[in-house]
Formats: structure tokens, C-alpha cells, sequence
């Protein structure tokens, strides 16, 4: 009782449903499980995973893909918006695994550049699943418990352990909102790729496996020849809002290049799995401060012109359920 009133007081999780603990990490998790959509309702379901880029705090992406799809005529869509600031493929695989009976029509995924922090570790501290983050340790910790469990006890006794070691070992760990300056030469090994591979694979499996269609797409950025740091603080580059600059991410040269390596799983995917739908922002966004606020993030038009993208591919598999 008691353990369930911990992570009722503190997190919110349901005291009569503790196997709803990643509500604790996972918040969002709630509109899913609140409205259940499945295949045999009557609307199209569009999950949305990602990061900041797709959420409404960060730009217009949702608001656009509702817009462009009511104007088209296509009204019995919902969006279901699991995408957070700071998340990686890792938490979008854990989040997916976790919505249980949820079924969607269009399983929409965006990654790329939260991935490359994660490279700015030494070797003998990086974890492929990410757990050299103490987030993830949490976590990677509860998520197994996630629906399965009525018993709160065994993993808040887990959660204590964890939260002792890194208390204890604060050291072994990467900090959470800004890169170790002393770490930050271990980057330009994009060891980050294996995991975003093994990350996707596993989203894209068990889309497979509960009939639901899926959607990748590459990794835009945009980073001005002029780009400096100080240039960054002081508001002297071509960007509008100058929202968040790369070294939040890592060192410049390192964050490309593991954007790019990520890019590259993202079209090996394509070999991998049948039925997989594409769209290579990469490629199509242009490279333009007219629809980039920093290097990820984009701007009104930015938002209307990624969803466009998005649209072309989109629409064919909508209006063929439709039919």
C-alpha cells in the first residue's frame, strides 16, 4: 500500500492500477489508454513518435497535419501525439510496446538528433540501451512491469536500487540536459546507430505484428556555413527564433555525423521490411532559415511544408482505406 501511494502522490500513477507505472515517465501514455482506438473504429489513427520537433511546443507539425487533412476532406482522422522534448527512438520503442490493445492505421516515427547526445560517453560508460542516462535506467527498470503487474512492491524495490547506484555513482552517468564538456570528444563515434537500428526494428516489428502500417522518414537539419556558438547566443544568424543551439547535442561536426548515420538505417530500413512507407525529409526539406528555427526545429512554414512531405505519401494508404 504504501509503495502505491508513492507513485500515486508522486507521479500520478493509478493506485488501484499499478501496472500503469509508466505513466510515471510516459504521461502522454494516458490519451491512448483513455480512448482506446482500434482497428474496427471508425476513424483513421495516425500515432505520431518522435521527439520535440513534432510536438506542439516546438512547432506547428500537429496543428499543420490536422489542418492540411480536414482542407483535403479527410475528417474522421485522429492524431494521437506521443512525441516529448529530449525523447529518443528508445523511448518511442517503449512507449509503442506499452499502449497494449491500442491499435492504429498509421504508425508515423522521427528521429535523429536526440540520438547523437548519447554518443558523448566513454566506452566503458556508453549502454546500448541508453541506461548510461539515468532516465533510461529508470526506465528500461519499470517498463517491464508496464501492464503486466498488479503489484507495486517489486518495482519500487528495483526503483530504490537504481536510484541508490546513481546517487552512489553520479560519475558513471551522462547528464541529463547538457552534454559532460570533458565527454564530449567520444562523439564522433556514432555508436548511437546500432541502437537506433535495433530501436526502430523493434517499433517496426511490432507494428507487424498488430497490423499496424508504419511510416519513417529521414532527419532534417539545417546548420548555416556561418554558424558559430557565440554566433548562436548573440542572434546573428539567418535562423528567426535561434530556439536551441547544436552544442546542446554535442560538438557540430560529431552531431551531423550522426545524424547522417542514422538517416542511413532509416533507408536501409526499407530493404528490411515490406509494406514500409517513406518520406526523406533529409532530403526534401530545404535547407533554408526560412523553415528552420535552429538546427531542428521548424518554423510555421517549416511545419506546413514537412507535413506536405509527409501528405504525399500519406494520403495514398488513407484514401485507399477509405474506399
Amino acid at each position: 500500500m504504501g509503495a502505491r501511494a508513492f507513485w500515486r502522490l508522486s507521479y500520478g500513477v493509478p493506485f488501484r492500477d499499478p501496472g500503469r507505472i509508466l505513466y510515471a515517465r510516459y504521461p502522454e501514455l494516458r490519451s491512448v489508454d483513455t480512448q482506446r482506438p482500434a482497428h474496427s473504429d471508425k476513424f483513421y489513427d495516425i500515432l505520431l513518435l518522435g521527439e520535440s520537433v513534432l510536438h506542439k511546443n516546438w512547432g506547428e507539425v500537429e496543428q499543420a497535419l490536422r489542418e492540411q487533412l480536414a482542407a483535403g476532406g479527410h475528417r474522421k482522422v485522429r492524431v494521437f501525439n506521443l512525441a516529448r522534448a529530449a525523447h529518443t527512438s528508445r523511448d518511442s520503442a517503449l512507449k509503442y510496446a506499452a499502449l497494449g490493445d491500442a491499435r492504429f492505421e498509421m504508425v508515423i516515427v522521427y528521429h535523429g538528433i536526440n540520438e547523437t547526445r548519447v554518443n558523448n560517453a566513454p566506452a566503458d560508460v556508453f549502454r546500448d540501451d541508453y541506461s548510461h542516462f539515468s532516465w533510461y535506467e529508470v526506465v528500461n527498470t519499470l517498463a517491464p512491469y508496464h501492464g503486466t503487474t498488479s503489484f507495486a512492491l517489486p518495482y519500487t524495490l528495483r526503483y530504490l536500487a537504481v536510484s541508490m547506484r546513481q546517487a552512489l555513482m553520479a560519475n558513471r552517468y551522462a547528464p541529463t540536459h547538457k552534454p559532460n564538456e570533458e565527454w564530449l570528444r567520444y562523439g564522433g563515434d556514432a555508436r548511437s546507430a546500432v541502437s537506433f537500428n535495433h530501436n526502430l526494428s523493434a517499433i517496426l516489428d511490432l507494428a507487424a505484428t498488430r497490423g499496424d502500417r508504419a511510416m519513417l522518414m529521414t532527419f532534417a537539419t539545417y546548420v548555416p556555413d556561418d554558424y558559430s556558438f557565440e554566433a548562436f547566443k548573440q542572434k546573428r544568424l539567418d535562423y528567426g527564433l535561434h530556439l536551441s543551439p547544436i552544442e546542446q547535442w554535442g560538438r557540430r561536426e560529431h552531431v551531423l555525423a550522426a545524424v547522417a548515420a542514422h538517416n542511413q538505417v532509416v533507408r536501409n530500413m526499407l530493404a528490411e521490411h515490406d509494406g514500409l512507407l517513406f518520406v526523406d525529409q533529409a532530403a526534401l526539406m530545404t535547407a533554408s532559415a526560412r523553415y528552420f528555427n535552429d538546427p531542428c526545429h521548424l518554423t510555421v512554414d517549416g511545419s506546413s511544408k514537412f507535413v506536405e512531405h509527409l501528405l504525399a505519401v500519406l494520403l495514398a494508404d488513407l484514401d485507399q482505406r477509405e474506399r
